[in-house]
């Protein structure tokens, strides 16, 4: 059979799963989601949900109406600048489809989101990073990327905040690719996966307004807790929509979800006590930190850092798993090997089992 050949001769690296086996009476810091799942407003809609919605296929407005109007300071928003998708993943993979060519460049940092870097190469891009050193405690510095662009590249991916270290990049930073890609006719994807543990005001939709070579995807499966219903959007300029929208299926994203996206996007929730609880938590691990252990540079507030262990023969990931602690291991990240796992912060009720198994291992 004639498949492709990228899809032959490369081999996907992906810590994704629809198995978790946790270590005997362990804690799970592997799965990146927020560990006190969705707001309450999810319930209500649930429970006053009528059914009959679900016999038709979705056209719920609920979605698009709460985006516009939740980023309506830092953006002027209609429909024709969102695109629901079915979780970031499957929105990278759209934004991915209408820029490949064989042999397009793409410039990324490393060690960032796996999957996005897998369907790059076997759209056949050219993916090219900048490597992050752990010399340099896996720190992010925008005069590399600045550097690397030229105007023979297509697409500038940044994984902000970044997975697997949970640092940001700065909106400064985020500013001057953007200026630059300009000039040079490049299109710059920003990765807010992990967005809704920082403010508003430091995401990159701050600068829709203004950019139209920008792209920002946002999903509602880390801060507000609902990976289970497969949900994020796109946000972008018109153009670039029109372009998604040919190559989409124009019912992504179920009745339901949309109007679950709508309930919680509209309604209250606890993020900012969890964020309070996240940044504590990372600085107990913090300061367990030694010889041993090292942590990569990290935002406190958000959920997820990145372990290593100075012995080069260690397999950190097997090691906190003994230890009671299912992690992701590093080795599914370009750049990382065994020594590394990344951690995500559990809830407070279980966060004394990962500071023992730390403790242990450094000990």
């Amino acid at each position: 059979m004639k498949i492709r050949k990228e899809l032959c001769d490369a081999e996907k690296k992906s810590y994704a799963s629809d198995i978790i086996i946790l270590p005997p009476n362990g804690v799970d810091c592997s799965e990146g989601c927020n560990p006190y799942g969705f707001p309450k407003s999810v319930n209500d809609v649930i429970k006053n949900y009528d059914a009959n919605k679900i016999s038709a296929y979705p056209h719920s407005q609920a979605a698009h109406n709460a985006i516009i109007k939740y980023w309506k300071i830092q953006a002027s928003l209609t429909k024709e600048n969102i695109l629901l998708v079915d979780g970031s993943v499957a929105g990278l993979y759209v934004i991915n489809t209408i820029f490949a060519e064989v042999g397009a460049k793409v410039v990324g940092y490393a060690p960032q989101f796996t999957d996005y870097v897998a369907n790059a190469r076997f759209l056949g891009m050219d993916y090219q990073a900048i490597t992050l050193l752990p010399e340099d405690n896996y720190a992010f510095k925008v005069e590399s990327i600045l550097q690397k662009m030229t105007s023979d590249v297509s697409i500038v991916y940044l994984d902000n905040p970044n997975n697997p270290t949970g640092q940001t990049i700065s909106i400064q930073d985020i500013e001057k690719v953007l200026i630059k890609a300009k000039e040079l006719g490049i299109c710059v994807v920003v990765d807010e996966a992990y967005g809704d543990f920082i403010k508003k005001e430091e995401s990159a939709i701050s600068f829709l307004d203004h950019y139209d070579n920008l792209i920002v995807l946002r999903t509602l499966s880390k801060g507000f807790g609902l990976a289970g219903i497969r949900a994020g959007y796109i946000l972008t300029s018109t153009k670039l929509i029109n372009y998604m929208k040919k190559i989409t299926n124009p019912y992504a994203v179920g009745e339901l979800s949309r109007d679950i996206i709508g309930a919680v996007l509209e309604g209250k929730n606890d993020l900012a006590e969890h964020i309070k609880y996240f940044s504590k938590a990372q600085e107990i691990l913090e300061s367990l930190m030694g010889k041993t252990l090292i942590m990569a540079k990290s935002d406190p507030r958000v959920p997820i850092c990145l372990l290593k262990h100075s012995d080069s023969s260690v397999d950190l990931p097997k090691l906190l798993f003994e230890h009671g602690v299912l992690s992701v291991p590093g080795e599914e990240f370009e750049t990382l090997d065994k020594t590394t796992a990344r951690i995500r912060i559990p809830k407070q009720e279980l966060l004394d089992k990962l500071v023992e198994a730390i403790k242990s291992i450094v000990e």
